[in-house]
């Protein structure tokens, strides 16, 4: 209880006690210190409610940071890294290098690459064969994924070169950067025409290829 309503109490008490007319008297200023302390109590300030549409914001907040966090945990792998980089690296989905996606741009350039190695051929199947195709032109051991074997043998900086019908052609390592857990190199394929040349990225990765490999290889991924 207030100190103003104990004092009104007893002056209250006390008027009671007095004449009629005292008591009149008394009351009627009672009255107007109580009127007087309930307009200066309504224009003390009173602190501003948060607008609803903030209140909402705030809880939209909170229930967003759980998803949040569990992408974050989802995609733990770089978005970004030497070319060829795939765009999916990280996602719940890829379970193997041959699930490696690559951009339109990427997969462009190295269609590119194959339609600049064509040459006319007599004995071809199609009437065409490809100077990229260069491990139809390499000389392999004959033994089971040698191709793959062999670009997966390669050192930091090494080469590996054929010559086809019009073009001479060279595959590099240029890097030994992972993608996801994966040990890969990044190659860069080149073929030189007398007047004209062209490149592309490349990837090879080690792991399983596949659900239906029993064993971890090296595996072309573009």
């Amino acid at each position: 209880m207030s100190k103003f309503v104990l004092l009104a109490a007893a002056g209250l008490t006390l008027a009671l006690a007095g004449p009629a007319a005292a008591q009149s008297g008394f009351l009627k200023n009672l009255a107007r210190q109580a009127a007087a302390a309930a307009i200066q109590n309504a224009a003390q300030p009173r602190p501003a409610a948060a607008p609803a549409a903030e209140a909402q914001g705030v809880e939209a907040e909170a229930e967003a940071e759980p998803s949040q966090q569990y992408a974050a945990a989802e995609t733990t792998a770089p978005m970004s890294g030497p070319a060829p980089w795939p765009i999916n690296v990280g996602a719940r989905t890829v379970k193997y290098p041959s699930d490696l996606a690559f951009s339109p741009e990427l997969e462009a350039d190295r269609k590119a690459f194959v339609e600049f190695s064509k040459v006319k051929c007599n004995d071809c199947e199609g009437g065409y064969s490809f100077d990229a195709w260069a491990q139809q032109i390499v000389r392999l051991d004959g033994s089971y994924k040698a191709w793959e074997k062999k670009l997966g043998g390669l050192a930091l900086g090494e080469t590996i070169s054929w010559k086809g019908a019009q073009s001479t052609g060279t595959i590099t390592v240029v890097g030994e950067e992972a993608v996801g857990d994966w040990p890969c190199k990044q190659l860069k394929w080149t073929l030189k025409k007398p007047q004209a040349s062209a490149e592309r990225p490349g990837l090879i990765c080690y792991g399983k290829a596949g659900r239906y490999d029993g064993a971890e290889s090296w595996t072309i991924v573009f």
